[in-house]
């Protein structure tokens, strides 16, 4: 029995190898939390998880089946048989709006992406219904809970919560190499034909660096390429063998390849919502460039070299800045790693235990 229900979105991976950024975190939360033995994590993956984490992968959903609702009502079911306190609902307001309607426990609402963009939340007058609902509301960023409390009342900040993402921080970092690394999807809005048309102009000029781009459209290697990664890969094969576009990678092989880069970039256009390959370049001491939008510059502070208007040549400017000032580099590397040190896995870990100790004590099952 598990007194926490911890709910994937149904079409997150959950597994070594295939696990997005959702999952990630709710892997590394769960391993460091004080409720590990109590959580159950549940999810659409069919494979075995984690290992150290309790995972269950529910049923596939028949072609013939509403997605959306049967998925909500295996996870009622599940809920009720472990007889669970607290579910959390990952990313998923329209999952929670149903589950709710069985009020079968507490509910929270664990926010990755901007709510204002989301089923059941774009309007303030649905996310007051669904605050009214949950016991809490987690935002992985100040930038997230802003987005979700626009609009809405005073006393509607009380229940919605920053609860940052964590990584583990290694003791110590390897020996650079004179490597530009970029991780993340392969999407227009986070700039990898940006940083791809900027390489064109940058690695003519700092002869003995290569550059490496992985990650896909999705969370796994697919079959075929979308007509964006089309368009990164047409550029990167022609500035071969000094870049290489490798694809999707499992989370453990490419921060590998984070411990050996020397320069990392996160060119986004979009407002990302936290910035976890942020995070772990720096960790893993690879000086940083960054858009800074969105959660970006509270994840990296001072410790990036941030561009507030991206332009290709822009972005090639500061590659080549970070490539020819060996000073610059160490000095934005060493403040990076000082910087990542604040979202340890167990610092994070602990606001969010505590924000689930305040819940499961309360008898109201809409308050903390």
């Amino acid at each position: 029995m598990h007194r926490i229900i911890s709910i994937l979105p149904k079409g997150e991976g959950f597994s070594p190898q295939a696990c997005g950024a959702i999952g990630l975190c709710v892997r590394d939360f769960t391993l460091h939390s004080r409720y590990r033995s109590d959580t159950l994590v549940v999810g659409g993956d069919q494979g075995v998880g984690f290992e150290g984490v309790d995972y269950k992968g529910l049923p596939p959903v028949r072609w013939y089946q509403n997605r959306t609702r049967t998925y909500a009502r295996l996870c009622t079911g599940l809920i009720k048989s472990e007889g669970a306190t607290l579910a959390e609902i990952h990313n998923r307001p329209h999952i929670l709006r149903l589950i709710a309607s069985a009020r079968c426990c507490k509910l929270a609402l664990h926010l990755h992406n901007d709510p204002q963009e989301m089923d059941d939340a774009r309007t303030p007058q649905q996310r007051q219904k669904l605050l009214d609902e949950c016991a809490a509301v987690y935002c992985v960023s100040g930038y997230i809970r802003n987005r979700f409390l626009e609009g809405l009342g005073d006393k509607a900040s009380a229940k919605v919560h920053v609860v940052y993402n964590g990584i583990t921080v290694p003791t110590s970092v390897a020996p650079k190499e004179k490597l530009i690394l970029y991780v993340g999807r392969m999407t227009e809005g986070k700039g990898a034909l940006l940083l791809a048309e900027a390489l064109t102009l940058a690695l003519p000029r700092i002869p003995g660096w290569r550059a490496l781009l992985i990650g896909s459209n999705r969370h796994a290697q697919a079959k075929h390429l979308t007509a964006y990664e089309d368009q990164v890969a047409g550029i990167i094969t022609s500035l071969a063998p000094h870049a290489e576009l490798l694809g999707f990678l499992p989370h453990e092989e490419t921060l590998g390849f984070f411990a050996h880069a020397a320069i990392s970039v996160i060119p986004s256009l979009w407002k990302e919502p936290f910035g976890r390959t942020a995070l772990e370049a720096m960790a893993y001491g690879a000086a940083l460039i960054s858009s800074g939008r969105g959660g970006l510059q509270e994840v990296t502070q001072d410790s990036a070299l941030t561009l507030s208007d991206l332009t290709a040549e822009r972005l090639a400017n500061a590659i080549v800045l970070l490539a020819q000032n060996n000073g610059e580099r160490t000095r934005l590397a060493e403040a990076g790693r000082k910087q990542a040190q604040t979202f340890s896995i167990a610092n994070c870990t602990r606001t969010l235990d505590d924000a689930r100790a305040a819940i499961l004590a309360s008898k109201d099952r809409h308050a903390a």
